[in-house]
């Protein structure tokens, strides 16, 4: 694949003040049109600080796989420190990779013959309650789900209160966000307590989560993993960390996912038809077994082209530890290097027709044919994320549960807006009708 690279000096600007405020209006068009301005490689100045915007997936793939040894996570998950502590998300280097080892046999693919009847016990429990003809908040029913889902496979159990209190607190931060991205000392935190209040609330829940009874599930839990290794690799405050990560990061992406994935198919109904098509001949009556999510092909290609047209996560930062050289581009040292999914996801030159939702592009040669970076929902590298197979699980099951019971219409004639912000979220609500399906 033929890159666009600008490295002619003149293509660089000293300095942006127009392209930060395209970001704080629209990061996703502000990033699609330096890189339609300035090719794969664009380069801008920031203050004293370079920044690199990379949108091809060779050099997508010499940061997160080829060079990664000498990139770190950039300074805003660097900042994210300030919610999240020092945990898989945001620890660095040999401290990464050993927590990453050690977390990583509650990930195995083996173990969703354990994960998947919690998923589908919930699923079916959360769906029993809806009502035939009635509006429904997705993006909130999703979130509630997963959350569940979640408490349940990470930790042993659900304790009562435990998904309203996250479900708030996360509500929260999500709007205080932004404050963790700034350079303020934790003595400013004061100006805003909600924050502090939410922070608190996550972290009673975590400890609740840490002390609660040893049920049989537990014992094999990601809870008794931490707890294991206590005394042999992570502090207190790690461990705190470790649950918070997977609280959070263990369900809101996922959550997001499903929600685009809803409101696609609402939009799309010969999609949906098609999607229950396969659910009903392959499930009938039964829950999804393991052998079940690999049958269910047709439902993978919703997720991945869902996954590709609204990525929840939309943009990745990483900081160079030294000089280095990236495409002929030299790279200075604390430069930061950003990839974005949401850029190299709708690029017409690996994807025909990018801003269709067409689930059937993931279906022979045309997935075949990509770049290995033109696609990186999970990141990539030592660095991808640990749970990319239980949420790629997750979501075909709740996708497969859900339409096999229930059809899903729009209440509005576009699709939810797009709300960039830690994550790509929906600027308001993605509600819509069900009716129960007769089958």
């Amino acid at each position: 694949m033929e890159t666009n690279v600008a490295l002619e000096p003149v293509t660089r600007k000293k300095s942006n003040l127009g392209f930060l405020w395209k970001v704080f209006r629209n990061p996703l068009d502000a990033l699609t049109e330096l890189a339609r301005e300035q090719g794969d490689m664009a380069h801008i100045k920031l203050r004293k600080r370079d920044l690199f915007l990379l949108t091809h997936p060779e050099f997508i793939e010499q940061v997160l796989v080829k060079q990664q040894a000498n990139f770190i996570k950039g300074p805003s998950l660097q900042r994210a420190r300030i919610i999240l502590g020092e945990g898989l998300l945001t620890s660095e280097g040999e401290e990464h990779l050993a927590q990453r080892r050690t977390l990583q046999p509650a990930f195995h693919r083996q173990r969703m013959e354990e994960y998947l009847p919690l998923m589908n016990e919930n699923t079916f429990a959360h769906i029993s309650k809806w009502t035939d003809g009635t509006r429904v908040d997705m993006s909130d029913e999703m979130m509630r789900l997963t959350l569940n889902i979640a408490l349940w496979s990470f930790f042993g159990s659900a304790p009562e209160g435990a998904a309203d209190r996250v479900s708030k607190s996360m509500q929260t931060l999500i709007k205080l966000f932004p404050l963790a991205q700034m350079p303020l000392p934790e003595s400013a935190q004061a100006l805003f307590p909600s924050f502090s209040e939410a922070r608190a609330s996550l972290g009673a829940v975590t400890e609740a989560l840490l002390q609660n009874p040893q049920s049989e599930h537990a014992k094999r839990a990601l809870v008794n993993i931490l707890k294991e290794n206590n005394s042999a690799q992570f502090t207190d405050e790690q461990i705190h960390a470790h649950v918070l990560t997977f609280l959070l990061a263990g369900h809101e992406t996922t959550a997001l996912l499903l929600a685009w994935c809803w409101d696609m198919l609402a939009h799309h109904p010969e999609v949906q038809m098609k999607m229950q098509a396969e659910v009903d001949s392959v499930l009938g009556e039964r829950f999804p077994t393991s052998d079940d999510i690999q049958k269910l092909s047709y439902t993978r290609m919703i997720v991945k082209e869902t996954l590709r047209i609204r990525p929840p996560v939309w943009a990745m930062g990483r900081q160079a530890i030294h000089d280095c050289e990236i495409g002929g581009q030299h790279i200075p040292a604390g430069s930061t290097v950003l990839m974005s999914q949401w850029v190299t996801h709708h690029d017409s030159r690996f994807y025909n027709e990018p801003l269709l939702f067409r689930p059937e592009r993931w279906s022979g040669l045309e997935e075949h044919s990509l770049p290995r970076y033109a696609f990186f929902p999970f990141g990539g590298g030592n660095r991808i994320c640990i749970g990319e197979h239980f949420a790629m699980t997750e979501a075909i099951t709740i996708l497969a549960m859900i339409a096999r019971r229930w059809n899903i219409a729009p209440t509005q004639t576009n699709l939810a807006k797009l709300k960039p912000s830690a994550t790509l979220r929906p600027d308001k609500s993605v509600k819509l009708i069900i009716t129960r399906r007769v089958v």
